[in-house]
């Protein structure tokens, strides 16, 4: 999941680890933690694919750091990337998200099915939530249960609902740029 993060860094400019493990936790936010467990292993994964190359830099004298760069087949590998279609898991809209933050780095259709992928992924959960909604409706339990039940799934429908008045307002925004 977050191999896309690391290409589209690296497609800016090359980076030492601590730098952007840095970025990542400020990407993911808050609450979900990354380790080095997590993310070293996987710049190891992507210099041994031959997508990252690995440097040595020194550094004001202390430990040498080590200076990531984008090689042109990791330059390939972050199009298939953003060019892969989005999968409806729990990860979804983080990964759309990373995505979205390298749209400059891709040409105009691949923006737009990035979109189109995530308000499906958002249009899919509304309509589960509505489903789920109606069914809450009908189901036996208690009143006061039912009733709290019932305004968390209003919520998750006002939330989805406006995502997808914004993932619409972005696609009519990106169909409108010229494509370079």
């Amino acid at each position: 999941m977050y191999e896309i993060f690391v290409l589209g860094q690296l497609m800016e400019e090359d980076k030492h680890g601590y730098l952007i493990s840095e970025r990542l936790k400020h990407a993911v936010g808050p609450i979900r933690k990354i380790s080095s467990g997590t993310l070293y292993p996987l710049l190891s994964r992507l210099v041994n694919n031959g997508w990252v190359s690995l440097r040595e830099e020194e550094h004001n004298g202390s430990r040498a750091r080590k200076i990531y760069g984008l090689t042109e087949a990791g330059r390939n590998r972050f199009k298939e990337q953003m060019a892969s279609p989005l999968e409806f898991n729990t990860d979804a809209e983080l990964i759309f998200h990373f995505k979205m933050s390298y749209f400059h780095h891709v040409p105009k259709d691949v923006q737009l099915a990035c979109l189109e992928q995530y308000l499906e992924y958002l249009t899919y959960n509304l309509k589960y939530v509505t489903s789920l909604s109606q069914m809450m409706s009908t189901k036996e339990m208690e009143e006061s249960q039912r009733f709290h039940v019932l305004r968390m799934l209003d919520h998750r429908k006002h939330v989805l609902e406006a995502d997808i008045g914004w993932v619409r307002s972005e696609i009519k925004q990106v169909e409108q740029q010229i494509d370079r």
